[in-house]
């Protein structure tokens, strides 16, 4: 039967209640929350940066200072890196919100989303702000956990093949993300904690400060 042909009632029974606009919204809220707090823990800590934009947006001259692996994306590419990865996440959580709710999978979908972005809130505070390798790693392994996590309950609880691919660019980059945190969390020291480096860095692995 075709949608065009099916009864009024079973198409009207589950209407889209969420649209482009809230997703978009949320977004908005995301951003406002992860950088004013970062922006916040950076005032506590007098780490303020050189301007008010390294306050909130991050400090890059400490990033660059650290001893990162070869593997590392430079900083410039977390920007566009992670619109993207937003972006496609959005729109498969978009996707699951609007399935009824008895729908097998979607009230774990959701919850495991919701950690993803408290993690993705806390993380510029918790690594840039506090100047701790450490935190970057473990929020880091937290968000490629819950990202796999959405992955087998889009295929095996939701069966949605969209909603599963719509991690695929977040999963590629938390791969490389991880490794690299791996690397500058026992590589460096970690001005909250005072502890570290763990380990020597090894001139053939390392990326060339510039």
């Amino acid at each position: 039967m075709s949608r065009a042909t099916q009864p009024i009632e079973q198409v009207t029974a589950n209407p889209q209640r969420w649209r482009w606009y809230h997703a978009l919204a949320f977004y908005v809220v995301i951003q406002v929350l992860t950088f004013g707090l970062s922006g916040l823990v950076s005032l506590a800590r007098g780490n303020r940066g050189k301007s008010l934009r390294e306050a909130a947006f991050g400090d890059v001259s400490y990033f660059q200072q650290l001893n990162q692996a070869r593997i590392t994306p430079p900083s410039w590419a977390f920007g566009p890196a992670w619109l993207i990865n937003n972006i496609s996440v959005l729109w498969g959580t978009w996707q699951v919100l609007n399935k009824p709710k008895e729908t097998p999978g979607r009230r774990s979908y959701l919850a495991l989303q919701a950690a993803s972005w408290v993690d993705f809130v806390l993380f510029n505070a918790a690594y840039f702000s506090l100047r701790s390798p450490l935190n970057a790693l473990v929020l880091t392994l937290a968000m490629f956990i819950l990202t796999m996590v959405s992955g087998v309950v889009a295929i095996f609880q939701l069966k949605d093949t969209r909603v599963a691919l719509s991690l695929a660019t977040l999963f590629l980059w938390l791969i490389v993300a991880l490794t690299a945190a791996t690397f500058q969390a026992v590589w460096n020291a970690d001005d909250l904690y005072k502890v570290g480096p763990f380990v020597k860095p090894r001139a053939g692995l390392m990326k060339k400060q510039g």
